[in-house]
């Protein structure tokens, strides 16, 4: 019985952590692209994310299109999230190191992660509903990774291909990046 508790408990913190940080996430991706503000999306993603952000945003300015306030809050939530984990399934962190280590790899993952899926849902959107409203803030968000990489990748038979080496390679990084750092991580955190 304890064992399905923890199992239901690990769930809900990686849940509902991992929701919330990936909407934060993608704010400032958004921001950082200079996507649309007005787009109904873009205004959902602002509306959820103004109760923690905009108290912050007093103290810590935006700065080179990077929102430093909601990257602050990010990095706060996943050291939380990693402290409930360890409470759960450890228990207490010898070194809080470690856990600032665990977060900036999961902040890695759901940096590269966002762009993963908002690259997978602006693919299978484009075969299945081209004329989405949604198309123009996917494209906004994805820009900074597809940019470069269709202009290494042509389209072949008249199809873009250029999702797929960019899915690739953010996978790639997620797998040589951020499980080295989660290991250290928990290694430094929980000895």
């Amino acid at each position: 019985m304890q064992n399905s508790l923890n199992s239901a408990g690990l769930f809900l913190i990686n849940t509902l952590f991992d929701l919330y940080l990936i909407i934060l996430m993608a704010r400032v991706i958004l921001a950082w692209a200079h996507a649309d503000y007005y787009s109904p999306l873009t205004q959902i993603i602002v509306r959820l994310t103004k109760p923690l952000v905009d108290p912050l945003r007093r103290f810590i300015p935006t700065y080179n299109k990077i929102e430093f306030s909601t990257l602050l809050i990010i990095v706060i939530l996943e050291v939380l999230k990693f402290f409930l984990i360890g409470l759960l399934l450890i228990g207490l962190p010898s070194n809080v190191l470690g856990l600032f280590i665990l977060a900036f790899s999961d902040v890695i993952k759901i940096f590269l992660n966002t762009f993963f899926y908002a690259i997978l849902i602006q693919a299978i959107l484009s075969w299945i509903q081209p004329y989405s409203p949604v198309i123009p803030m996917l494209s906004q968000l994805t820009s900074p990774i597809m940019r470069p990489i269709k202009r290494i990748v042509p389209p072949v038979g008249g199809f873009d291909i250029s999702p797929i080496p960019a899915m690739i390679i953010l996978q790639l990084l997620i797998i040589l990046l951020v499980g080295p750092l989660q290991n250290m991580g928990m290694r430094v955190a929980f000895g």
